[in-house]
């Protein structure tokens, strides 16, 4: 709700302006899914049509033509505990202000951070949400909703997710969500993290590990003990 994240046009390019890529592969040692949208690139419903190359130039060029200058350094939140999440702050928090918007980093502990969330104590937050299967955003985008933190009220936004919810034709609703996401920018994906189990060759058969239990259905797997 305020200068200069209450203009879309600026949120656009911060949106344009993040080198999703390169956080993927920099600070999370390729363990994750650049994304653009808040839909895993994995999922058939992701519209990889609406995604943009990422440059340097138009971010730098589209903030020089909405003559923007900058009134006061923007505040981006993250939790000091997990050292990845400061990482890629800190590289974000570089980023925009190499190219000219002035963003610092405050890293709180996980009490302060959920905090100064709840009381709407920042410019920008990075986090981590774990969506549902079915893609539901309400909680997030939706008036009122639980993690909805910067407040985003949008008359349209709560019509769009609603569509989205009840359609027959899944991907043209989330395609149509995606694009007015995009043109009002009100969060700034960055990528859907994916975790690994490693295990040395030959000693486990049978492991299907989930997001949430990397040993799960264990009892089902076959173990190869070596003898001495």
């Amino acid at each position: 709700t305020r200068a200069p994240l209450n203009s879309a046009t600026f949120r656009q390019l911060l949106w344009k302006g993040i080198n999703r890529t390169n956080v993927v592969s920099a600070f999370l040692s390729g363990h994750g899914s650049a994304a653009q949208f808040p839909i895993s690139p994995v999922s058939s419903l992701y519209p990889a049509d609406l995604e943009e190359r990422f440059s340097h130039d138009d971010f730098t060029s589209g903030l020089a033509a909405t003559g923007y200058t900058a009134d006061r350094t923007l505040t981006l939140l993250v939790n000091s505990e997990n050292d990845f999440k400061v990482s890629v702050a800190n590289y974000l928090a570089e980023t925009f202000t190499a190219n000219g918007v002035p963003v610092t980093v405050q890293a709180l502990s996980w009490e302060e951070y959920a905090a100064a969330l709840a009381a709407g104590e920042f410019d920008l937050y990075y986090g981590e949400v774990k969506l549902t299967a079915d893609w539901d955003l309400s909680s997030l985008l939706g008036t009122g909703g639980a993690l909805n933190y910067g407040g985003w009220a949008d008359e349209r936004t709560d019509q769009l997710l609603t569509s989205f919810a009840a359609s027959t034709d899944r991907a043209a609703a989330a395609s149509t969500l995606c694009s007015y996401l995009k043109a009002q920018a009100p969060i700034l994906p960055v990528c859907f993290k994916s975790t690994s189990v490693l295990m040395q060759n030959n000693v486990l058969e049978g492991l299907t590990p989930t997001m949430a239990e990397p040993f799960y259905n264990l009892s089902s797997c076959t173990i190869h003990l070596r003898e001495d």
